[in-house]
């Protein structure tokens, strides 16, 4: 009796496993083809030749924001839009680091924990969204121009 226990334990840890690898893959497919669309697109429209990171950013639009290099070893960063419309390519040397975006979060805000920071574009061209708990633990977003790192946008206390 205690074989077949083990056996349906086993199995039915096999089982779910197994679904959650399958269920996982199936609800990554979609992002992963549109980033091998995107970086399509990069390839073919800008002058990155060597790819170091892509992220997603869903704000006012889509992006999907693509940094890596050009011919000349210059780090540059690309937003591709979701849906149809030009790329947005700048070098990485005309905005602020996500290290300065960060720092100024800490002086400003002094966060609790910071959740996540991103490159974005928004109407006012290219952002650092940052996301964090504030001591209170309410979630929190900040928004600076990544070309001159100053705010924005807020929005605070969700």
């Amino acid at each position: 009796m205690k074989k077949v226990i083990t056996i349906v334990v086993i199995s039915f840890i096999v089982i779910g496993v197994t679904s959650s690898v399958l269920i996982y893959q199936i609800s990554r497919n979609p992002l992963d083809q549109e980033a091998d669309m995107a970086l399509k697109r990069v390839k073919d429209e800008t002058a990155i030749v060597k790819v170091e990171n892509t992220s997603f950013y869903n704000g006012s639009k889509s992006y999907v924001v693509v940094t890596g290099e050009n011919n000349k070893n210059e780090k540059l960063v690309a937003w591709v839009p979701k849906k149809k419309g030009d790329i947005i390519e700048k070098k990485w040397a005309d905005g602020i680091t996500k290290d300065q975006a960060i720092n100024k979060l800490k002086d400003e805000k002094k966060p609790k924990e910071l959740l996540s920071v991103r490159l974005g574009y928004e109407s006012v061209g290219p952002v650092w969204e940052m996301t964090y708990l504030d001591q209170q633990e309410n979630l929190n977003y900040y928004y600076l121009l990544f070309s001159t790192g100053e705010w924005w946008r807020k929005i605070e206390n969700l």
